[in-house]
């Protein structure tokens, strides 16, 4: 041995006689430290100390002693290499869990198990590669070769199995469900149980596990009905008898879905008409859930609380498709239209008509006609050509004078008996009125282009429309001039200030 050859030894050996205590030292310490604050890394800093330490040591002093490349001294490599890597999946491990944690608290999502097992997967086989490689001395190149004819041979006999590997892969980085989502996967519909590398496991509404290779499902059309929320629309579609108002029937719809348990309030159900075909009307009612597993449960209970509801609310629902009777059209559709003596009935429960004797309100019934006009429905306005006289017979309604800017204000409220039309709008065309329907009504109209001069014959009536015209003109006019007065004005009764609508009865 040199002399230069000696000193490097020399220095070997005080660097290692020193440096070797204080470091035991140092991590015997910093594991007291980390007990006596309970963290997770007191196995690794424990496994580095009892193990990682001394077998390093160990082999250091043998292979300076005997030489690094005798068989002992690579058994004690090759223990220590094992040791390294249970230190560092020790650590790993902790740093994993800290991960999971986080994606627990911090989202919904979960990462996949198999992400999280892959950092172990690479300690191992790099460890396992300078084993062999660095310490054992071996080589591959022919294991290689080997691997790589009998890896096709595998590929080819597993390659169904391996792409099932492959999309599993595949789903647990682009994540369209995790465990727990409601999915639909090409006709499979249930709860992901667990995913794997190869298959997924959905438990459906029979209770039963269906296992969905991964293959599959990479190339399926998936709904996933917990993402991007649990909201979800329940939509259910029937059909009312025809002779039901629109509105009756979309009030007894929704009070069907709003009593049905599970339905939100918020987004709160709606109803459209989708259907008008004597005789049935079509309606379709949208419920909104945050657990789609009971959409079929929430139907059902929707479907027969309909049945309860048209009871209570009057409202039919179509007769059985196998009643047979004889239909008349011509009769059906006269019947259910108001015969002359029936609009006279109706345009006496206005008092104004008092004045006419039995002809002249025979004359006027037959001028008129019955009409229907839905809530906020405009029942009469000032669109050219409008030369009617309504008398209102069910429902209510009100007079309204619309500013340019687009407020409103109440002139007055209609009841059954009220008259009104040919409204007219402010001198300076600031404010136009209007009749609106606050429930659905049933009016007479009468075309005064035909009984105007009916109406002219008799004074007291013309009269009495001319002194309504006047008191509800005035109200226009005065909102005109002071657009502020309108917040306090009096709406009134129809009774006593009824249309204001000057009738033209020449």
């Amino acid at each position: 041995m040199t002399a230069s050859q000696l000193d490097a030894t020399l220095m070997w050996v005080v660097a290692f006689t020193v440096l070797t205590p204080l470091v035991v030292i140092g991590s015997g310490e910093l594991e007291g430290r980390l007990r006596y604050r309970d963290s997770r890394f007191v196995p690794a800093v424990s496994t580095l100390r009892l193990w990682v330490l001394p077998l390093v040591a160990t082999w250091l002093v043998a292979g300076a002693i005997l030489g690094f490349e005798t068989v002992i001294v690579r058994l004690i490599a090759s223990a220590a290499l094992v040791a390294v890597a249970a230190d560092v999946i020790a650590v790993v491990r902790v740093l994993l869990d800290a991960v999971r944690a986080r994606s627990a608290s911090g989202a919904r999502r979960q990462l996949p198990g198999l992400l999280l097992a892959v950092p172990r997967l690479l300690v191992i086989l790099v460890v396992a590669w300078v084993l062999v490689v660095g310490v054992w001395d071996f080589d591959l190149s022919s294991l290689f070769a080997a691997l790589g004819v009998t890896s096709l041979i595998i590929s080819v006999a597993l390659q169904d199995t391996l792409s099932s590997i492959a999309s599993g892969f595949t789903l647990m980085l682009d994540r369209p469900f995790q465990p727990g989502d409601w999915i639909d996967a090409e006709g499979i519909q249930g709860t992901v149980v667990d995913v794997n590398w190869r298959s997924t496991r959905i438990e459906t509404r029979n209770l039963d596990i269906v296992v969905v290779p991964n293959g599959t499902l990479a190339g399926a059309i998936i709904t996933n009905y917990d993402e991007p929320a649990r909201l979800h629309r329940v939509v259910v579609e029937l059909q009312v008898a025809f002779v039901n108002p629109p509105t009756l029937a979309k009030d007894m719809i929704l009070d069907a879905a709003r009593s049905v348990p599970g339905v939100l309030a918020d987004p709160s159900p709606t109803v459209h008409v989708t259907q008008v075909d004597d005789p049935l009307m079509g309606y379709e009612v949208r419920m909104w859930v945050d657990d789609f597993s009971i959409a079929p449960r929430v139907q059902s209970d929707f479907r027969s609380l309909v049945w309860y509801m048209s009871h209570r609310h009057e409202v039919p629902l179509p007769s059985p498709a196998y009643d047979l009777y004889n239909y008349d059209g011509v009769e059906a559709s006269e019947s259910g239209v108001p015969d002359r003596v029936e609009i006279r009935r109706r345009l006496q429960a206005s008092d104004l008509f008092d004045a006419l004797d039995d002809d002249e309100l025979d004359r006027l019934s037959a001028l008129s006609k019955p009409d229907r006009f839905e809530v906020d429905e405009s029942v009469a306005g000032i669109d050219a050509g409008d030369r009617f006289l309504y008398t209102l017979w069910t429902g209510r309604a009100h007079l309204e004078a619309v500013r340019s800017d687009g407020s409103v204000h109440t002139i007055a409220s209609l009841a059954p008996g009220d008259v009104f039309g040919l409204v007219q709008p402010a001198e300076d065309g600031t404010f136009v009125p209007r009749v609106v329907a606050d429930t659905d009504c049933e009016v007479v109209s009468t075309d005064l282009s035909v009984a105007g001069p009916l109406i002219a014959r008799n004074p007291g009536l013309v009269e009495a429309l001319n002194q309504i015209m006047t008191t509800r003109t005035r109200r226009i006019e005065r909102l005109a001039s002071d657009s502020h007065l309108g917040a306090a004005i009096d709406t009134g009764t129809a009774a006593s200030d009824d249309t204001g609508e000057e009738v033209d009865a020449s």
